[in-house]
């Protein structure tokens, strides 16, 4: 239900900007997302990602029958391929395909959930592999006990959560380039991997030997969230760090939007995100360039979609967490998205409420934030 009322505050917001601005703005389907994670709390490392998310089946291109079987199929609440290092206990250096239902109390024991688990993966199994070009076999059933990343970061657990029930399918290891080149090579036109943007930078990070790739599907009523990501890791490094320079760590100079915005005004389709999970809760951050807000309905949202710079969720709880909208540009530098943080940072805070931004940043709670956070929690193993 929240997700509905996230999306009417997107709507507002654009309703009221409308009149404001010299060009309309525009919202896409195809999001580009890049998160940098720094969690001083739990696994001391810090994360950057690139994602591509959309939930139109012409920008990711994944077969009708495939879409049609996971959303007829009530019990599952995600699948995910990835080449992640431990997908799941019992897993290591493998390809992996986790096809995911939720485990309804008082429905039968865990021998239940297992067996409900292959059922459905087992349904959907044969189209992913013919699709995407692998060779994955099932492996087992596995059941996530654990919730601490959910619990943290406010995702909703459709991938790790307590109660989710996998049924787990593998191949042999492949690197991240060969990987992320096999499936966004169908998955998605070549008309928008063409037009740059952060596509490029997910690209160079794959050919580090250390980045993974993840593809997610979630259902969503009749419609399917699918997210491309990669991610790359820097091992217990978080809790020294008092800055962030995003770029660093996304091994890029600059940061360029797809050209596939250039046909008109889109300032909330490409986002740098930063989630910091302070040691010290009180931590608050300061940043070059915040912008500046007007208060509608009691939501604080930016006066001026039209400008770049950062605003932050004051109602984040115990994480920092910033946006950076490009506005007009069409790049951003180094020095615009450096963020610093400590006891003696100052922060202009918004009051954006926390779905509205979620939807502003083109991530669902449900995909972008438990698939990079779940996937973070094992690779800190």
């Amino acid at each position: 239900m929240y997700r509905v009322f996230a999306m009417l505050g997107v709507i507002f917001i654009l309703s009221f900007a409308g009149s404001a601005f010299a060009e309309q703005p525009r919202l896409a389907t195809l999001h580009e997302t890049a998160t940098i994670l720094v969690d001083q709390k739990m696994s001391n490392n810090v994360t950057a990602s690139i994602s591509l998310q959309t939930t139109s089946l012409h920008e990711f291109q994944i077969p009708a029958a495939l879409d049609q079987k996971i959303r007829n199929d009530t019990n599952i609440v995600a699948v995910v391929i990835t080449n992640e290092n431990q997908c799941v206990l019992g897993v290591q250096d493998d390809i992996c395909i986790l096809v995911n239902i939720k485990r309804q109390e008082g429905e039968g024991g865990i021998k239940k959930a297992q067996q409900m688990a292959k059922i459905s993966g087992d349904a959907i199994i044969g189209d992913i592999n013919e699709f995407f070009g692998l060779q994955t076999k099932y492996h087992s059933t596995f059941i996530h006990y654990d919730d601490k990343a959910n619990q943290a970061l406010d995702t909703q657990g459709q991938v790790s959560g307590k109660g989710v029930v996998s049924a787990v399918y593998t191949a042999s290891f492949q690197s991240t380039d060969f990987m992320f080149n096999r499936v966004s090579s169908v998955l998605i036109p070549n008309q928008i991997r063409s037009m740059g943007g952060f596509y490029d930078i997910a690209q160079t990070l794959t050919k580090d030997d250390n980045s993974r790739m993840t593809f997610s599907i979630i259902p969503r009523g009749e419609m399917l969230v699918m997210q491309l990501k990669v991610s790359e890791n820097y091992p217990r490094i978080a809790r020294e760090l008092s800055s962030v320079e995003p770029l660093q760590y996304l091994k890029a100079s600059q940061i360029k939007k797809s050209d596939y915005y250039n046909v008109g005004f889109f300032p909330l389709n490409s986002i740098v995100q930063i989630v910091i999970l302070p040691k010290d809760e009180s931590a608050q951050a300061s940043v070059s360039k915040t912008l500046e807000t007007i208060v509608k309905n009691n939501q604080t949202v930016p006066a001026d979609l039209e400008k770049s710079g950062w605003f932050f969720n004051s109602k984040s709880g115990k994480k920092i967490e910033g946006f950076y909208l490009f506005g007009k540009e069409t790049s951003a530098e180094s020095s615009d998205l450096k963020v610093t943080f400590g006891e003696n940072a100052s922060v202009i805070p918004t009051n954006l409420g926390m779905q509205e931004i979620i939807i502003l940043a083109g991530i669902s709670a449900a995909a972008a934030g438990a698939v990079v956070y779940y996937l973070k929690g094992m690779r800190s193993k």
